[in-house]
């Protein structure tokens, strides 16, 4: 009798639609620390864990650019960037952009709010051999590639990463170090999709992201996107791109002969640069005898030309 009872009892929550205490910090992802099995995504140097497809943009502009045939994808299994063994997920391309990622379509209680969190690395340097060093200088992560990873939500259980409807959360830049990115949402069924997304906008010799410690879990204040309500979770219903806009530097007046060029001050980027004069980097990269490898070698006190007389 008290187990029909009870049986009775936990039928009538979910009729009324309330989630019994246990679900609330319940993580709901399969597979959270991306420990496999590892399956192949269409080649052997491709693989994620059977529970998280990857998703990644066909080639576009430059021939750096959107090269998914040149990222790779492994189980990582030695420390730091593993923060729970066996292993965490190593998602790289050498010398190349992309936007890639993972997702999970999980089942939810009807209409829930939801938080949403991976960890996350991030390392892109121009190159190093086998000891970690380049030029004879450590390695370090370069925010110049400007890196980003955020996680999404789509509250319709959808598989597109570029749906409207997506909450995401703020992008992160976790140079050499592991940061949780996060968000919130509110599922508009049972079944929503979690992502995890990564872009860059210049390519590295060395360009890594690591993930663990996924979580999907009841709680929170709960966010709906822009295409459907206001959003109150954070971040925002765009696809991955577009990326955080560069610091964009004061224009520096012509020269006598009608020329520009710009003087390279703390903390200024060819992006940036490039925004301030509304040259494309490619013509700056041109005018300066530069390859796509210099974006992020560009140094205080460089003169660069960016128009000619």
């Amino acid at each position: 009798m008290q187990r029909l009872f009870l049986a009775v009892l936990f039928g009538f929550t979910l009729l009324l639609g309330i989630v019994p205490a246990a679900a609330q910090g319940e993580n709901l992802l399969q597979d959270p620390g991306f420990e496999g099995p590892y399956v192949n995504r269409g080649r052997s140097t491709l693989n994620t864990p059977a529970a998280w497809p990857l998703w990644a943009d066909a080639p576009s502009g430059h021939e750096w650019q959107g090269r998914t045939d040149l990222i790779y994808a492994f189980p990582h299994t030695t420390a730091p960037q593993v923060l729970s063994f066996p292993s965490s997920l190593n998602i790289n391309g050498g010398f190349v952009t992309f936007n890639a990622g993972v997702f999970q379509q999980v089942a939810v209680p009807n209409r829930a709010n939801l938080q949403g969190s991976v960890q996350a690395w991030i390392q892109t340097c121009n190159s190093r051999d086998a000891n970690n060093v380049f030029n004879g200088q450590p390695c370090g992560s370069s925010a110049a590639s400007e890196a980003f990873v955020r996680v999404g939500i789509d509250p319709n259980g959808g598989t597109d990463p570029y749906a409207p409807a997506i909450i995401w959360g703020p992008w992160i830049a976790p140079h050499d170090r592991w940061e949780q990115a996060n968000v919130n949402a509110t599922a508009n069924g049972s079944a929503v999709t979690f992502f995890i997304a990564t872009t860059q906008s210049w390519p590295a010799d060395f360009n890594n992201r690591w993930f663990d410690n996924a979580s999907l879990t009841v709680g929170g204040p709960g966010g709906r996107s822009p295409a459907g309500s206001a959003a109150t979770g954070g971040g925002s219903g765009a696809a991955p791109a577009p990326r955080p806009t560069a610091s964009v530097p004061v224009r520096q007046a012509p020269q006598p002969d009608g020329s520009v060029v710009h003087v390279v001050a703390a903390g200024d980027t060819l992006s940036g640069i490039s925004i301030a004069y509304g040259v494309p980097v490619a013509t700056i990269l041109e005018l300066n005898n530069l390859t796509p490898a210099d974006t992020r070698r560009i140094r205080i006190g460089q003169r660069l030309l960016i128009i000619p007389a």
